[in-house]
């Protein structure tokens, strides 16, 4: 009963016949039966709570109707499947996954009902014809669809509730719809179509014509209504800079997009479609991702300039249509006391949503083509800024068979492959493709020493056959690549001092590397990826293989520092025969965990001392490392530096999308949308804010922020699981962390204790006592939204 009601109730008994008999005992009885109306109605209030975030296969809106990109006023309903004609995020998958969210109020979660029905009006009824769980006694947020057979091409709607910690359930979810698609293999991912987002610039007149500004750059096609009383030609210029000193778009060279055309004017008002040129070069190489029919071919670009045009023209008369996959601007959320990391921040979010306009992870406009470490720091960083899992297993499964040639790339598909899995919960893709992870390790290149190399005659036909790089033909041979670009800078070495600078010693991006037969950057990733196939050969009951993952893992360890530390100062050198020491060998033997504890500080040290010597690529390693283990403010200011080789000189260039380099100098055919260069979406998350799951799906993480000398910093960041909110503020006597979980998740959270009176206060009372390392540590921590201070 709503409170409306109750009112009214309160009106008709003071008015009756009760009322008139007794005036007084009325009143107290009507005042006692309000309020426990009122009591129960603000405690029925209190209590009502639902399920929310549902999700089938993994994607959030497969109930979405698109044509041509666009998104339609439409509801998903059999009769649209006749036509054929929309874009419908059809579901790949016989037995689809369920996944849903707790209510914010909910500590956990008991017992689940799914309901699935053919008719909306059926389900409406709360009646699940096709699929009744029942009730699970199970706390699981998401489940495999286990009900009778679904039809090809048919729209079917389910929804769910749960019992939270005092057994009491909940109401129905909003019910998804959803459809199996007739063209479904059981080696498919289900994915979203791209979708056609219209855009409208800013306009500045020029004599002459106009210059017209995106203000970001992004993957489009373009269009612009005009206005002529007789035939004439207008020039049109597009692309991804500008001139420094003029309103004019500017032609920079390489592969900075840049394209003049001329458009032919009609009597009369009319819409003028750009044609964008052919890449032929791009187009012959068969490993390129292709944009899908219903959206055509894209250009990257921000700026337009017409000329010879006199005639008016408005922001709506400009029209680009950006495209892009489904991307949540409301997941994430980063702002912090340091004005220039914002902005970095700001960089990278945006490169991932602009160049996520295949549906794959790509190397950027150049080739358009998938490559592994891309892809890895492209996959963390959109998982930062968007809880959205469906173009890294679409990424994945393609590196799987088409893998490209470094040696290193290939052990990031082992990397790759256990965060979706981390990430989701879901193990389908390291279940169905375990056996192809096996290989992806490259314990075929081991040998006796337990080391990996390229140069000891391992790699044979059947070796590239099991890899699948039989298509290289003659280049089938991996190659370790340690770090990008590595070419000689044209001219010869004469020119050197031109590609090194202040900021650095050694030409290319190794900072030095000395390649050996056998290479430490090689081993300290091999390593990394066993322990991760390690961790999913656990996960997925592989006994035999855990325990020789675990054995040939512990052989690299102790080979690895036999032959490549420096027992003099614990420092680690390039190959077996060399002094050399880069920042390269030493960030990945860090990061990967290689280093003993006792050599950690010194390997810390060295690693700053280099600053960014480091490519873009790299970066994500360095960072990484640092944060692990004790550079934390280091890595900080790396991230908000402005010198040459920093994030901020991308913005600097004038590029609004991360670039393959840190400057045009180190690499001059660089291109201007790159996302792995966007490291930090996923290092301020992950490492700085400390944002990460601890168990596959998200049910438990962890909460570890480290901002250095920040004075505060604020995220919000999306799991599956739901949002995650983080608030760290620091005095010289106070440290506050605020922190809100999805319900149903418990966090591990470490505090500092380094201010005021190093006392903890949760929620304003006094607890806990410090771990063994200076912190607080708390474990199990409620889902919720807590302040804790330390003062």
């Amino acid at each position: 009963m709503d409170l409306i009601k109750m009112k009214r109730v309160y009106i008709l008994l003071k008015t009756g016949p009760l009322f008139r008999l007794n005036q007084k005992g009325a009143l107290l009885f009507l005042g006692i039966i309000f309020f426990f109306w009122l009591h129960l109605f603000v405690g029925c209030q209190s209590e009502s709570f639902s399920p929310s975030g549902l999700r089938t296969d993994l994607l959030r809106n497969v109930d979405q109707v698109g044509l041509k990109g666009k998104k339609q006023p439409v509801l998903l309903h059999d009769s649209l499947l006749q036509k054929d004609t929309y874009e419908i995020a059809k579901i790949k998958s016989s037995h689809p996954l369920f996944h849903w969210q707790l209510d914010t109020k909910s500590l956990s979660s008991t017992a689940f009902q799914i309901l699935v029905s053919k008719e909306l009006k059926t389900l409406a009824n709360n009646t699940g014809e096709v699929w009744d769980t029942g009730k699970v006694n199970h706390s699981t947020f998401f489940t495999v669809y286990e009900g009778l057979p679904l039809e090809e091409n048919k729209v079917y709607y389910w929804k769910v509730r749960y019992w939270n910690e005092k057994s009491r359930p909940s109401s129905y979810s909003l019910p998804q719809a959803f459809v199996l698609d007739k063209n479904r293999t059981n080696d498919q991912f289900s994915q979203e179509p791209i979708r056609a987002i219209e855009q409208s610039p800013s306009i500045t007149p020029k004599e002459g014509g106009y210059f017209i500004d995106f203000k970001k750059a992004a993957f489009g096609k373009l269009k612009v209504q005009l206005t002529a009383e007789k035939e004439g030609i207008i020039q049109l210029s597009v692309g991804e800079m500008k001139d420094a000193k003029a309103p004019k778009v500017a032609d920079l060279g390489g592969n900075i997009r840049y394209y003049n055309t001329q458009i032919n004017l009609k009597p009369g008002t009319h819409w003028y479609d750009v044609e964008w040129p052919e890449n032929k070069k791009r187009a012959s190489n068969s490993f390129m991702v292709k944009m899908p029919a219903y959206i055509g071919e894209v250009f990257p670009f921000r700026y337009v300039e017409i000329q010879n045009y006199t005639g008016a023209l408005q922001e709506e008369q400009v029209v680009r249509t950006m495209a892009q996959y489904t991307f949540d601007d409301e997941a994430s959320y980063f702002d912090s006391s340091n004005t220039i990391l914002n902005q970095v921040w700001d960089l990278c979010k945006y490169s991932m949503k602009a160049t996520s306009f295949l549906g794959y992870y790509v190397d950027g406009d150049r080739e358009r083509i998938p490559y592994e470490a891309d892809a890895y720091i492209n996959q963390l960083s959109h998982y930062a800024v968007d809880a959205e899992y469906s173009i890294s297993r679409a990424s994945m499964k393609h590196l799987l068979f088409n893998p490209t040639w470094p040696t290193e790339w290939t052990l990031y598909t082992i990397l790759m492959a256990w965060y979706d899995y981390l990430y989701t919960g879901d193990n389908r893709f390291i279940s169905l493709y375990y056996d192809e992870l096996k290989v992806k390790t490259l314990m075929d290149l081991s040998d006796g020493t337990g080391l990996i190399s390229t140069l000891t005659g391992k790699q044979t036909p059947d070796f590239f056959k099991r890899l699948h790089k039989q298509h290289w033909g003659k280049n089938n041979n991996l190659r370790d690549i340690v770090d990008w670009p590595q070419a000689i800078p044209p001219g010869g070495f004469e020119n050197l001092a031109y590609y090194i600078g202040s900021e650095k010693e050694y030409p290319g991006e190794n900072d030095g590397y000395v390649y050996e037969k056998y290479n430490a950057v090689v081993n300290a990733l091999y390593y990394g990826a066993l322990q991760r196939m390690e961790k999913i050969a656990l996960h997925l009951d592989k006994t035999e293989d855990l325990a020789l993952y675990q054995s040939q893992a512990e052989k690299v360890r102790k080979q690895f520092l036999m032959t490549f530390q420096d027992p003099s100062n614990g420092l680690i050198n390039d190959g077996e025969e060399t002094n050399h020491k880069s920042q390269h060998a030493n960030m990945f033997a860090l990061t990967f965990g290689l280093v003993p504890e006792k050599d950690k500080k010194a390997v810390v040290e060295y690693i700053k001392s280099k600053n960014m010597s480091c490519s873009v690529y790299a970066s994500q390693v360095l960072l990484e490392g640092l944060f692990e283990f004790g550079g934390d403010q280091h890595a900080l200011d790396l991230m908000a530096a402005t010198t040459e080789r920093s994030w901020y000189n991308m913005i600097r260039f004038g590029s609004t999308i991360t670039m393959e380099a840190w400057d045009k100098r180190y690499k001059p055919n660089l291109d201007l949308n790159h996302a792995w260069g966007g490291a930090p979406a996923n290092i301020i998350v992950r490492k700085m804010m400390g944002v990460e799951p601890l168990t596959p799906g998200g049910q438990s993480i962890k909460i570890h922020p480290k901002i250095g000398q920040l004075e505060y910093a604020s995220l919000k960041t999306s799991l599956i699981t739901g949002v995650v909110e983080v608030e760290c503020r620091q005095t010289e006597n106070s440290y506050i962390l605020t922190v809100s979980m999805p319900g149903g998740v418990k966090g591990d959270l470490r505090i500092p204790s380094t201010k005021g009176k190093q006392r903890l206060y949760i929620n304003g009372e006094l607890t806990s006592d410090k771990d063994e390392n200076g912190e607080f540590h708390l474990i199990d921590f409620p889902a919720g939204t807590a302040v804790l201070e330390v003062k």
